[in-house]
């Protein structure tokens, strides 16, 4: 009788030490999962952004292009003063008339979320034909800072762009 009432005993504790520990458990791991969740739905919606803003560019459309961008941000283009604000970006993009954007692509490398701020490190490779000059192509690194906004969208805080010599175009593509 006593062997029966202590397996009793022990077969009520066992499940319920079974979901204690499975609540410990996650408990532990929830926020960790919630975090990585987040990030990879922060990482697809920068990506969805940042495909949106190829569209943009390429069709050359500098209003759509610039509300990419935060109010205050800064376009970093090699070789020139840094363009500050979302209207002067738009004004800087729309100061190319007649220009033909033959391939723009972009390669994500990392996209890395440190809360409300990501930054999107990848490669650029672009060919583009100015009126009455030869095929311009260049290509290169950059990083974008971007800022998350209380609705879910992510804008462009800060673009810098690296150029590289010897522009190849992208293989298999």
């Amino acid at each position: 009788m006593m062997a029966a009432l202590e397996l009793m005993r022990r077969s009520r504790i066992a499940p319920m030490l079974v979901t204690v520990a499975l609540l410990t458990a996650s408990c532990v791991c929830s926020p960790h999962g919630d975090r990585e969740k987040d990030e990879s739905s922060a990482r697809d919606a920068i990506q969805a952004t940042m495909d949106r803003y190829m569209v943009a560019a390429r069709a050359v459309d500098a209003d759509a292009a610039a509300s990419f961008f935060t109010p205050t941000a800064t376009l970093f283009e090699p070789g020139m003063s840094p363009v500050t604000s979302r209207e002067a970006i738009r004004r800087f993009m729309s100061s190319f008339p007649g220009v033909r954007v033959e391939i723009a692509t972009v390669t994500a490398d990392e996209i890395e979320i440190f809360g409300d701020t990501a930054f999107y490190w990848g490669s650029y490779f672009e060919r583009l034909a100015f009126p009455g000059q030869p095929l311009s192509e260049q290509h290169g690194k950059f990083v974008i800072e971007w800022k998350g906004q209380s609705d879910g969208e992510w804008w462009i805080e800060r673009y810098f762009r690296v150029p590289l010599p010897d522009a190849q175009a992208p293989h298999g593509g």
